[in-house]
């Protein structure tokens, strides 16, 4: 009994603090509620209005509503976190409950994801640089499209010290062919650590 009293609470601790890392985003009265990070770990959830992001091809423009973001935390344990460089990666796509197994196929093109979608890769924001424009490649998973774009960052919170970490701003590319604004937490399926 001691035992799951235990890991009851320490799992409650962690989970309760993950709200108070970050400001709570506020949204318009008819926009969706924002869902809380689902139990399963075999899934990235996010709020079905986590983005607004554009992309045109041709004469179509398509919307996609959901971002998932990860990322990778270069140097891992060797240096401390609040001085190390991590990539990001944002998946937008319109499917707020990833799998694990969507979730890394959808990373990156040509991997045989099933879904329509963009996925913007940063290779570095610094600790404590995270703020402001930084690079993006933005990849169509469907498309074939690469363009590179500018990644405004609004708002970060350092996943691999305050998790589950958050990231919000906008992406614009200098063509127009993809834009739009996003925010959502961190997805644990898509956060990795190099030595």
């Amino acid at each position: 009994m001691r035992i799951a009293v235990t890991l009851a609470v320490a799992l409650a601790v962690p989970l309760a603090a993950c709200g108070e890392d970050h400001p709570s985003t506020p949204h318009p009265p008819d926009a969706a509620p924002i869902v809380p990070p689902d139990a399963d770990p075999a899934f990235c959830d996010a709020p079905a209005n986590s983005a607004h992001v554009s992309i045109v091809l041709g004469n179509v423009t398509t919307v996609f509503t959901v971002v998932h973001a990860g990322g990778t935390l270069s140097g891992g344990p060797v240096a401390p976190v609040t001085s190390t460089p991590m990539s990001v990666r944002l998946e937008l796509v319109d499917d707020p409950h990833l799998s694990a197994d969507l979730a890394y196929t959808c990373a990156q093109t040509g991997t045989g994801c099933p879904l329509e979608g963009i996925v913007g890769h940063v290779d570095s924001v610094g600790a404590g640089d995270e703020l402001g424009p930084h690079p993006i490649m933005l990849e169509s998973l469907q498309h074939g499209l690469t363009v590179e774009g500018t990644l405004t960052i609004t708002n970060f919170v350092q996943p691999f010290e305050h998790a589950p970490g958050h990231i919000s701003g906008s992406i614009t590319t200098p063509d127009g062919s993809i834009s739009g604004a996003f925010g959502n937490d961190f997805c644990a399926l898509l956060l990795d650590v190099t030595i």
